[in-house]
């Protein structure tokens, strides 16, 4: 700021320099300067003065200026920012809105600054993860494939085996000669073979390398009909061995024990009407049931007669009798084994005509 002695100063100086001064000075060029009455009124006429080069007023100037004088603008200024420093104790930075505008603006310049790598690095872990996924599950799907085709191979395998026993099942299975101990082993071997056929029938559906299924689907069909009809008749086998089963009938007087005949008697129609009842039905021995149902009420009437025969010492007619009783039980064990040839005769055939397994 500029004081009275500045203004007094540059009022010696003519108006030509008086700009380049107030340029110097830090003033606007296009300022006015007017004085007051009360200002100049012991100043002389600014015409009266003698006229200093303008080379020394501008080395007085710069004297000037270099001064550490305060002007009296400047002491009111300074006074007054005291006076505000004063009034206002307490920092109000505190008590400043957040400028939540700007914050705003921050982000997004910050998300849009990062947008040229965020979106691409996205992109490209979607895409690895994709990728590993699809590699993942195509393994997966291969794995399991392998394994198929692995236990494929094992169960047809087995599968195959087994059916070969069949002809041997078949034999057993109608055998006139019937054994507790083939018969039992045969059973077994039925319910292996049915357990892999079952394994292999499930293991078919995903199975890719077979093209014609149907043709697959019949065929194994054909061999758990086959299978089963064997189960069926070796359960025959079983029930029928224990239908009309005679130890002795005797017709001699001191053999003869009225009491103990009657007790076992009774015991062979009870066993054999039970297992008649459960006798599986069986196309080829649909006859033979039918005669066994014969059998069993002749039997029944036969046992009352002999015993009769016994109790009156008709020996010889007790003999008779018991001739008819076994004639009966003979004529039985007659159609079972016509029936047991002609299921034989089928069985060959329905084998003869089933194909291995794939």
């Amino acid at each position: 700021m500029m004081n009275i002695r500045d203004y007094f100063l540059i009022n010696k100086t003519k108006n030509t320099n008086k700009i380049k001064i107030l340029d110097l000075l830090g003033f606007e060029a296009d300022i006015a300067i007017n004085t007051s009455e009360y200002q100049i009124e012991n100043i002389e006429e600014s015409d009266n003065l003698e006229q200093q080069s303008f080379d020394e007023l501008i080395s007085n100037t710069e004297e000037i200026i270099s001064t550490p004088v305060q002007s009296t603008i400047e002491t009111y200024l300074n006074s007054d920012q005291n006076t505000n420093d004063h009034s206002q104790a307490t920092s109000t930075d505190t008590f400043n809105p957040m400028k939540i505008t700007s914050q705003i603006q921050k982000v997004w310049s910050d998300l849009e600054s990062r947008r040229k790598w965020v979106f691409p690095t996205f992109i490209g872990v979607v895409l690895v993860v994709v990728i590993s996924i699809s590699i993942s599950s195509f393994l997966n799907y291969r794995n399991v494939q392998t394994e198929i085709a692995e236990d494929a191979i094992v169960v047809t395998s087995n599968s195959n085996e087994l059916i070969d026993l069949l002809p041997t099942l078949i034999e057993i299975s109608t055998n006139t000669f019937y054994s507790k101990y083939d018969v039992s082993n045969a059973s077994a071997n039925l319910q292996q073979i049915e357990s892999s056929l079952i394994e292999y029938r499930t293991n078919l559906d995903s199975r890719t390398d077979i093209l014609d299924k149907n043709e697959v689907i019949a065929n194994l069909n054909d061999i758990f009909l086959l299978v089963n009809e064997l189960d069926l008749v070796i359960t025959y086998r079983i029930l029928i061995s224990e239908i009309l089963i005679y130890t002795e009938l005797p017709v001699k007087e001191e053999n003869v024990n009225i009491d103990t005949l009657t007790t076992e008697l009774s015991s062979i129609i009870a066993q054999s009407k039970v297992n008649y009842s459960n006798l599986p039905e069986i196309a080829e021995f649909d006859n033979h049931k039918n005669l066994v149902e014969v059998a069993l009420v002749t039997a029944e009437d036969l046992h009352g007669r002999y015993l009769a025969a016994l109790r009156n010492n008709e020996y010889d007619v007790a003999e008779s009798i018991s001739s008819a009783i076994l004639l009966n039980k003979s004529t039985e064990v007659r159609a079972f084994e016509n029936s047991l040839t002609n299921f034989n005769q089928k069985s060959l055939n329905i084998y003869n005509n089933l194909a291995d397994l794939p």
